[in-house]
């Protein structure tokens, strides 16, 4: 964290290029398994350290790393939903036939608190729009979540760095640790969907 504090810092004269990394940071973090390479939360606190510094404007701060967020979850959902009938085709869908109906039907129903909840883990954050637009949730719901998850993501995120920057490791750990916690809630979830569907089918 203190390499990508220096690195922002690096262009504190020149509030364009921070905000527009705040942006592009917050995009790449959040786009189709992409984001898998990129530490946009670190990024995000980061610039909420600089925020609370008086380099950048914290409301400023916190709407780019939003949008940055938003737009990436809408970018891989359609770009999903534009090669649906090419990723359908390819023999994954013909072997796993059954798999992908039930995914498609638990999106349909859950698909909301998916993408909620894996906008607050790392490692699924990348990836969830991009299985929701396969599995073609609903866009309007899809959209509703990632507008909402979006903005707490970029407040919450942001204002850590606010209000705790100066407190990185102990940040870090509790990030470490919170991911955990939603990883095995929706695990929990998941497993309890499919235990329910194959009682209901026996």
């Amino acid at each position: 964290m203190n390499e990508i504090v220096a690195f922002l810092y690096s262009f504190k004269n020149n509030q364009v290029i921070l905000y527009s990394l705040v942006f592009f940071v917050s995009f790449f973090e959040s786009f189709a398994f992409v984001g898998e390479f990129v530490p946009g939360a670190i990024f995000s606190i980061g610039s909420g350290y600089l925020a609370s510094k008086g380099i950048l404007n914290i409301y400023i701060t916190i709407i780019f790393a939003s949008l940055g967020a938003i737009f990436a979850d809408i970018a891989s959902f359609y770009i999903a939903l534009l090669f649906y009938e090419d990723i359908k085709k390819k023999s994954f869908f013909g072997k796993y036939d059954s798999i992908i109906q039930k995914g498609n039907e638990f999106f349909k129903k859950h698909g909301g608190k998916s993408v909620f909840l894996g906008r607050f883990v790392g490692a699924l954050r990348p990836i969830v729009p991009f299985v929701a637009g396969v599995f073609q949730m609903d866009r309007g719901a899809f959209l509703f979540w990632a507008v909402t998850s979006g903005i707490l993501w970029g407040v919450s995120y942001v204002g850590l760095g606010y209000f705790f920057g100066s407190k990185w490791h102990l940040i870090e750990k509790l990030l470490r640790e919170a991911h955990l916690v939603v990883l095995a809630i929706l695990a929990i979830f998941v497993i309890v969907y499919f235990i329910r569907r194959k009682k209901r089918s026996a």
